[in-house]
């Protein structure tokens, strides 16, 4: 089933790794649900976890001849962090899909290593035990996958699930059956609802949910789409590794340090400045206090005021109250009796009035000392959210009056705060937690909304700096410190995405240009190996056409790098290698062509000779005796024919001798003239039917000189022999000797048929015979001229043959330097 049976859950692991690590690592503040408030504070090593693992696996994938333990390496880092993510992030908070999903993950990677299951993927039944599980759960307890995460689907969840149901149920029948058709149809319908589920879970920013569905979308996308995998070899798929590994995850990892390091300087800066919002915040509310303390006990203790409080100076009083309204500190201010009753009500309240005694403010003023006391925040009868300071007034004679200066907590909200507007402040009242000033709600006298955050003691210290997550599971940074002198905690909060949003849209782009680097490089790795791949398949052609009957062959080199440069090697060996060639066919042509003429050179003298052994034989045996003249005649027909055998023999040894590297000269003096009146009368002796044909031209004097006289004996004789074979009868054949040029000059001339301007060139190679001489049938082996050519070289000098064409005659010249290059040495 092609792809269907190879692919492994080995490839979705590394996958899933890569995404989860990814996101972990570059954006581990946007990892706020409720469920990852166990993981967060180890998010991002568990991310680093992930990716380190995943890989260690794909490196080991891409390169299977590395050691084993690679891929075992990448697998127990993965496995170690899928187990820490799923009991953390699954177990404990109880999600259903993530205590299914992992521990398959986890059993079918190790599974697809044992050896039952070695080259056989196991990726399509995870996919299939997923979509059943899924679907199972969702039709049974719909109410989990809406509250964890499928919210969109509300309504419909139960539909959902059986579709995956259907789809889960088919894959497994058509991998059970072995049905391709059956498991790409139900592929495919599980990639499109596993991508819904990748958008609702990205709509509600659930990062690891969204990363695995993803990729399970994309697998079954890729099993519904691919019939074969594509076959991991060659340059094309050397190059494309190398690039992946070498583009991609070096911009990942320089990625991460730097994410990381511009978070850790984003959360230092972070919370110094929330550190100085909320210290700058309390300072303000401090002083504020300070100062209304101090305007309320200088009016109550000003002689004066006391007098005309005595008095009954009702109209002092009021523009003494009034006065301290003006100041700014106070949005009303009021004078009540020892009996709470009020004395001066204040024009900002509507000049309510009436007593007041059960008024915690009241209470406290008039059994405690001369001190100014802040009251709770409370209601006015106006409606109005106040704070009131109140302190007594000493009238003498154990008369008592209480001054009261009230701040309204609406305009108390109104003010701008010190704080950046990316905070948020609230202030409290720590002895029953009650709100007074909210930044961002506005309303007051409920429970401050932090309280519900933190655990109950987290404010209890004077100031500090914590992180903390709202209701929806967004993470928070929150600084507190109490105001001196009051009841009162100052609480700036700042949520971490929002603060550290440049941050993430870096990471984003850093992955976005790690991901584009990596397609660019993938394509342009593509671009080159198919190049290369192309010149190499050429080449490859190229020899494996080597030696074939297809004549000769040649690849065409493009451009100036490695492999143009193997290129012209392959073209400069294989017109070699066709050289070799021509020349072992030319070599077996004149071995065949030897062999024929040798046997039949060799047969030529033998059947003379059996002939005339039997004839003598026959005559012995009838007794019947031969007269002087024929048994004269018979042994000089036996000599002929002996000497013939001893010259092809003697041939034949010469050039054993010649490619053997024994040929070796005897230099010494003697002289040329003599040698060549010498050859020429025993050649004249044994060819009496040329006697008057063969002339000889030689000096007058002797011409002396350091050679070797047998070889010498052999040139002349083979020149002047093989001249007369292919002379017809009545023609003249002229050997001149001379000294030319500090050089002898060996001369033979006839008239016979001539040589082939075509056959020149190679007439001095061994076993080679011109054409016409072949038609022309005059005996030989082809060795004669291929000796002579080694005699003379060997002696330093040269031979030439020269023709006008067949049947134009010849003429071998020679040239011998006065002393041999062997004795000269």
């Amino acid at each position: 089933m092609g792809i269907l049976e190879r692919a492994r859950v080995e490839w979705f692991a590394a996958a899933f790794g890569l995404v989860v690590g990814i996101t972990m690592v570059f954006v581990p503040y946007e990892f706020g649900a409720a469920i990852f408030q166990l993981i967060y504070p180890y998010v991002r090593p568990l991310g680093s976890l992930f990716l380190v693992g995943s890989a260690t696996m794909l490196a080991a994938m891409l390169y299977p001849t590395w050691p084993p333990f690679v891929g075992w390496l990448g697998r127990a880092l993965f496995l170690a962090a899928v187990a820490f993510y799923w009991w953390a992030a699954t177990v404990l908070p109880r999600g259903l899909t993530g205590f299914i999903l992992y521990p398959l993950i986890a059993g079918l990677l190790l599974l697809e290593r044992t050896r039952r299951f070695q080259g056989r993927g196991l990726l399509p039944v995870f996919i299939a035990c997923v979509a059943l599980s899924f679907g199972g759960l969702m039709v049974l307890v719909p109410s989990s996958f809406v509250r964890m995460s499928l919210l969109a689907f509300g309504p419909f969840i139960r539909l959902m699930g059986g579709a995956f149901l259907a789809t889960g149920g088919l894959l497994a029948v058509g991998l059970w059956r072995g049905h391709e058709k059956a498991c790409r149809i139900a592929a495919g319908s599980l990639s499109v609802l596993f991508l819904s589920m990748t958008l609702a879970l990205g709509s509600r920013r659930s990062w690891a949910g969204m990363g695995v569905y993803a990729v399970l979308s994309l697998a079954c996308l890729l099993l519904w789409r691919m019939r074969q995998l594509p076959a991991l070899s060659g340059v094309r798929w050397r190059l494309f590794r190398g690039m992946a590994l070498a583009s991609v995850l070096p911009i990942l990892c320089v990625g991460a340090v730097t994410s990381y390091v511009a978070q850790r300087a984003i959360s230092a800066e972070l919370r110094d400045k929330a550190r100085q919002a909320v210290l700058a915040e309390t300072a303000w509310l401090e002083q504020s206090a300070a100062m209304a303390r101090a305007l309320l006990r200088s009016q109550s203790r000003d002689p004066g005021f006391i007098e005309a409080v005595r008095t009954g100076d009702h109209k002092e009083m009021s523009e003494r109250v009034e006065l301290l309204t003006g100041t700014g500190l106070f949005d009303a201010t009021w004078l009540l009796d020892a009996s709470g009753e009020t004395l001066v009500p204040s024009d900002r309240l509507n000049r309510f009035a009436g007593n007041y005694a059960n008024r915690e403010y009241f209470q406290q003023a008039v059994s405690g000392g001369d001190e100014v006391w802040v009251s709770r925040p409370f209601l006015t009868r106006a409606g109005l959210p106040f704070i009131v300071l109140s302190t007594r007034v000493d009238l003498g004679d154990g008369q008592r009056a209480v001054l009261v200066g009230g701040l309204s907590l609406q305009r108390l909200g109104l003010q701008s705060t010190l704080a950046s507007r990316s905070y948020h402040v609230e202030l409290f009242d720590r002895r029953d937690g009650i709100l007074l000033r909210d930044t961002d709600l506005g309303g007051v006298l409920t429970r401050a909304p932090v309280l519900g955050l933190l655990p109950p003691d987290a404010l209890a210290a004077p100031e500090g700096v914590r992180e903390a997550f709202d209701e929806s599971g967004s993470r928070l940074l929150v600084a507190h410190a109490q105001v001196p002198d009051t009841e009162w905690t100052v609480v700036v909060t700042a949520r971490l995405r929002e603060a550290f949003a440049p941050v993430t849209r870096m990471g984003g782009w850093v992955v976005a240009i790690a991901a584009l680097a990596g397609a660019i490089s993938l394509l342009l790795s593509q671009w080159v190996g198919r190049d290369v791949a192309v010149r190499l398949e050429t080449l490859r052609d190229g020899f494996a056409a080597l030696g074939t009957p297809a004549g000769e062959q040649r690849v065409q080199a493009r451009g100036d790098d490695e492999v143009a440069q193997l290129t012209d090697g392959f073209n400069d060996m294989a017109a070699r290698i066709d050289r070799t060639q021509q020349e072992l066919r030319e070599a077996i042509a004149i071995r065949d062509q030897f062999l024929s003429m040798a046997s039949h050179e060799l047969r030529t003298p033998l059947t003379p000779l059996k002939a005339t052994l039997e004839l003598l034989i026959r005559q012995s045996e009838s007794g019947v005796g031969l007269t002087p003249e024929r048994q004269r005649a018979s042994f000089q027909r036996l000599t002929r024919q002996v000497d013939r055998l001893t010259r092809l023999i003697g041939d034949m040894l010469d050039v054993s001798r010649l490619q053997s590297g024994r040929f070796a000269l005897a230099v010494a003096p003697m002289d040329l003239t003599a040698l060549a009146r010498e050859v020429l009368e025993r050649i004249q002796s044994t060819r009496p039917e040329r006697q008057g044909w063969v002339s000889l031209d030689v000096p007058d004097g002797p011409l002396v000189g350091r050679w070797d006289e047998q070889r010498l004996d052999q040139l002349l004789t083979n020149l002047v022999e093989n001249a007369l074979r292919y002379s017809p009868p009545g023609t003249p054949v002229c050997m001149r000797v001379r000294e030319e040029d500090g050089r002898v000059r060996v001369d033979v001339e006839d008239r016979g048929i001539g040589i082939p301007r075509e056959s020149l060139p190679q007439l001095f190679t061994p076993f080679f015979r011109a054409r016409n001489a072949t038609e022309h049938y005059a005996g030989g082996l082809g060795l004669g001229l291929a000796i002579c050519r080694e005699i003379v070289e060997r002696h330093g000098g040269r031979i030439q043959a020269s023709s006008e064409g067949s049947g134009k005659g010849t003429c071998f010249t020679v040239w011998l330097p006065r002393a041999a290059i062997a004795d000269a040495a």
